[in-house]
């Protein structure tokens, strides 16, 4: 009995032992199994981070890589620039685009007559301009919508390495030869900024003096040449008193710009001026002829006949203010700026293209 009792317990004890051993076994697969699914999601969200990347176009440090769909044989050349198989020339902008007095370009003039690859450009871009390029982002443009491409850069500086956020490169294929033929600052002084569009128009928008608009024409035609176009102060719908007043009386006598302004007001007539500096007919150059042009609006938003008013106190006020200035209507005003557009070849189609969308290459930071 006493034997019996021993067996029991000693099976019962043997049961126990080998549910625990069951038991540890189970719990240690089970941990094994834990920590290779943790490796096997790591892994996996590192390859969706280079997929991601890939298909993005960008790629870290120096190994350059294009966006899969990028086959058009009309830019091959340019791809074959980007990717090391090509060579850039800087005899066109040297020759061409570079001014002395133009913070916006800069002198190549020491590596004119080489030609040099995509890394090297970058290389000598950054010293040039003084500037550390943290990404470098590509699209194709149609400069003068003539159905031929141009090779444009965002060229975008690390946090503090430069005087402008970004500068854009335009890269032109002439005759089988890869040319630097401008370079753009995307800003432009401390409230004002640069866009580059489809078609090769360069609009320069930003805040003047007393909160006034002013607007900056200028185009890459064609052939690749720059053409300046006119600097226009007006905004829409122009600028009010106060802003004209800061910027032509030549004065800084608020007080009699104040009595002006309400004395005009307390007429109902509210006075807006339109201001455009335009160069001559096929002149390429920035020194300019200034226009001017006033018109007077009642509180309904109304145009006013100046006739009706001109022996209004108010009126021969604010004139006498601005006596040194000759005024043209407004017909006159908007036939220079069409003139003007149609000179350097500015069309409708031209001035509202699209602002390209880059697609990131190369990631230097």
């Amino acid at each position: 009995m006493k034997n019996r009792k021993i067996i029991s317990i000693v099976m019962v004890l043997q049961i126990i032992l080998l549910a625990a051993c069951g038991v540890s076994k189970d719990t240690n697969d089970t941990k094994i199994d834990t920590e290779q699914v943790d490796k096997d999601n790591e892994k996996d969200n590192k390859n969706e981070e280079i997929n991601e990347e890939q298909d993005e176009g960008q790629s870290i440090g120096t190994a350059l890589i294009l966006p899969e769909d990028d086959t058009d044989q009309d830019t091959q050349i340019y791809r074959d620039f980007l990717t090391g198989n090509s060579d850039l020339s800087l005899a066109f902008y040297c020759d061409n685009v570079f001014d002395e007095e133009n913070y916006g370009t800069y002198d190549f003039g020491d590596i004119r007559d080489k030609s040099i690859s995509f890394m090297e450009f970058i290389d000598e871009f950054e010293k040039k301009a003084n500037v550390e390029i943290g990404t470098i982002a590509y699209a194709y443009i149609d400069c003068g919508d003539d159905g031929k491409k141009e090779l444009a850069l965002d060229l975008k500086a690390k946090s503090g390495s430069g005087t402008f956020a970004n500068d854009y490169v335009v890269i032109k294929d002439i005759d089988g030869e890869l040319q630097l033929i401008y370079t753009l600052d995307g800003e432009c002084g401390a409230n004002g900024w640069n866009d580059l569009n489809e078609y090769g128009y360069i609009g320069t928008y930003g805040q003047g003096i007393s909160t006034s608009r002013y607007h900056e024409a200028a185009l890459i035609d064609a052939d690749g040449n720059y053409k300046y176009g006119y600097f226009d102060y007006s905004g829409d719908p122009g600028m009010d008193l106060e802003q004209f007043y800061e910027i032509n009386a030549g004065s800084t006598d608020y007080e009699k710009y104040e009595e002006l302004n309400e004395a005009a007001e307390a007429h109902g007539i509210k006075p807006m001026f339109y201001e455009a500096s335009i160069p001559d007919n096929n002149s390429n150059s920035e020194e300019y002829q200034k226009y001017y042009c006033v018109e007077f609006y009642n509180t309904s938003n109304e145009l006013v006949d100046a006739k009706e008013i001109k022996n209004e106190e108010f009126y021969m006020n604010i004139m006498e203010v601005f006596e040194h200035i000759h005024f043209i209507s407004k017909e006159e005003y908007d036939k220079k700026i069409a003139d003007r557009q149609a000179d350097i070849g500015l069309t409708d189609k031209i001035g509202s293209g699209a602002i390209p969308e880059y697609t990131v290459i190369l990631n230097l930071k």
